[in-house]
């Protein structure tokens, strides 16, 4: 184990507000101009199936952009941008890169935890280490980031 510093949960969560309020606007972005194109090549209002089929889309366009987002971000660096602004970063347990495939398996695990209401994210509060479900998922764990002189 090693001597990385736990932050506090406020900065988790406020990083997490950050995070959503970037992936946010670039989902209703996207989403607007799917309806717009959308919109734009019929020549007819939309029928309660079409409606249905882009709204689906529409929400599967938020699954997809948040995967990425997360997965590029933490398995590339191991910052989101409201990690980078609160100065937290997520690594391995032995405080190593995380890398892509872990990233993965943090979002997909993070996903699941939703499932249980965020019972399954009580380790945040429970334990020294503050580790939710996707962090003992994936092996990770969130420390304060280490500051470049």
């Amino acid at each position: 184990m090693t001597d990385l510093e736990t932050p506090p949960l406020w900065r988790r969560w406020a990083a997490a507000a950050i995070d959503g309020l970037v992936g946010g606007f670039v989902w209703l972005w996207s989403a607007m101009c799917l309806i717009v194109g959308v919109w734009g090549l019929r020549s007819t209002p939309l029928e309660l199936g079409a409606a249905a089929l882009l709204l689906a889309a529409i929400l599967l366009l938020g699954v997809v952009l948040h995967l990425v987002y997360q997965v590029a971000f933490v398995g590339g660096c191991g910052q989101t941008p409201g990690r980078m602004a609160l100065g937290i970063t997520v690594v391995r347990r032995d405080g190593s890169t995380v890398g892509h495939s872990r990233a993965l398996v943090r979002c997909v695990a993070g996903w699941l935890s939703l499932l249980t209401l965020g019972l399954a994210g009580l380790g945040m509060l429970l334990t020294r280490e503050r580790r939710g479900f996707a962090d003992w998922m994936a092996g990770t764990r969130v420390v304060k980031a280490a500051r470049e002189v």
